[in-house]
């Protein structure tokens, strides 16, 4: 019958113990030396997941607030429509719009889209396309 030999206990590993063994104190690390190596990488460890999360927290407050951003400018452009539509169609022909422009108005006005000028001929391309005005 053949028996497996018996492990010097230098060869074992414990819960304790580093991997592979007592590395550390075979290369002449104490045991102060050894806590020391390990509470600095502890520290760097902690160090790299505290950046991470700080990051990931701006990247999640910049998304909010670009969020709020677009909602506040929403609500002002369809306020400024709203003030639009309540005029007569006097007082719009008398600011040089249809109700059909009043979208696009004040999305110029808001957004600063602009018509094309083609600069060879000097041709303007309305940039609503909307060549029709009102009566």
């Amino acid at each position: 019958m053949m028996t497996q030999p018996i492990q010097v206990f230098e060869n074992l590993t414990s819960e304790t113990s580093p991997a592979g063994g007592n590395a550390l104190t075979k290369m002449g690390f104490s045991f102060e030396d050894r806590r020391l190596i390990e509470r600095e990488a502890r520290y760097a460890r902690a160090a790299v997941v505290a950046e991470g999360v700080t990051d990931a927290f701006l990247w999640v407050r910049r998304q909010f607030n670009r969020l709020m951003a677009g909602i506040k400018s929403d609500f002002k452009i369809r306020a400024a429509e709203a003030q639009l539509f309540r005029m007569s169609d006097r007082e719009l022909s008398d600011l040089g719009l249809s109700r059909a422009d009043i979208h696009f108005a004040v999305r110029e006005a808001t957004e600063g889209v602009m018509p094309q000028f083609d600069a060879v001929t000097g041709h303007v391309t309305p940039a609503n396309q909307n060549t029709r005005r009102a009566a």
